[in-house]
């Protein structure tokens, strides 16, 4: 069985997922749309909002794309034996490994660049949201990131597959690590630069776009104080704030600054791109060893 011919039966067995997918690439597209046009300057923040919610949801898209295409991709012919078929075609263990990650993770790497494209389309629209490094999920949802989900989750869904040898535990398995992986990178989103800080006083724009990362309180003699924790000699209450001014604390926050979005897309698909190779290998290695 040569090269293309390996490549069409791919197709086959993909072009449900391929044709859903799209599908649903074109709804999503159609509804930024509709929602976009109408994103006038009176309008614009009650429409950004009517949509915030569903949009935000769409950061579990990828953990779907390891469920419906990377899990079933090797899981599936192991649990079936078809992948003893395809070794007596003259197709080597290699090459079918190489067309079934390669080629349908190329076509996953598309729909995570379209997906992405559409977002960020849809964010320039209004004003200020273009580029959301303070917001968790839209972060997640556009730039090389959104691509870098999708292949993540992907393959961690075909070594998933490839080790353990049933799709259902492989699914699980997939959810699992994606959400864990989505968690502990939002926690670090924050650190991946050493913050700015800056006193709050008075009207400071560049907070308007900025990614918070702490709020404190600095005493006179220097030490810093958490606001969660702040010093025993002024309790919590409506007096707090004065208290804090009679004993010279001033305020401050530490922020990322709007201009290091793309650094922050680059450093997280970096480790996204890395956990992917990773996984890769982890495929690769066990397709290699499985008896036939």
């Amino acid at each position: 069985m040569g090269g293309f011919s390996l490549l069409w039966l791919t197709w086959r067995q993909y072009r449900t997922q391929a044709l859903v997918t799209g599908a649903l690439l074109v709804v999503l597209g159609v509804v930024l749309l509709v929602n976009a046009l109408g994103a006038d300057d009176h309008a614009a923040s009650d429409r950004f909002g009517s949509m915030y919610t569903f949009v935000s949801s769409l950061i579990l898209v990828p953990a779907l794309v390891g469920v419906f295409w990377g899990a079933p991709l090797l899981a599936k012919e192991f649990e079936r034996g078809t992948h003893k078929l395809m070794w007596t075609q003259s197709v080597s263990r290699g090459r079918w490994l190489a067309v079934k990650l390669g080629g349908v993770g190329l076509a996953v790497a598309l729909g995570g660049l379209v997906f992405g494209l559409m977002i960020e389309a849809w964010l320039r629209t209004f004003p200020g949201k273009s580029r959301p490094l303070d917001d968790m999920a839209l972060f997640s949802l556009v730039g090389v990131v959104s691509v870098a989900w999708w292949l993540f989750a992907f393959v961690l869904g075909a070594a998933a597959g490839a080790v353990v040898r049933k799709t259902l535990p492989a699914i699980g398995v997939t959810i699992a690590v994606s959400v864990a992986v989505l968690v502990g990178l939002v926690l670090l989103r924050p650190y991946y630069v050493a913050p700015e800080r800056v006193e709050l006083t008075g009207n400071l724009p560049v907070l308007q776009t900025a990614q918070i990362t702490k709020t404190l309180l600095i005493a006179p003699d220097g030490r810093e104080y958490d606001l969660l924790r702040p010093p025993a000699e002024c309790p919590s209450g409506p007096d707090q704030g004065k208290c804090f001014d009679a004993a010279g604390y001033r305020n401050f926050v530490e922020f990322q600054p709007y201009d290091r979005f793309w650094r922050f897309q680059w450093t997280e698909a970096g480790l996204l791109f890395s956990g992917t190779l990773l996984l890769g290998a982890v495929a690769v290695r066990t397709g290699l060893r499985r008896r036939a």
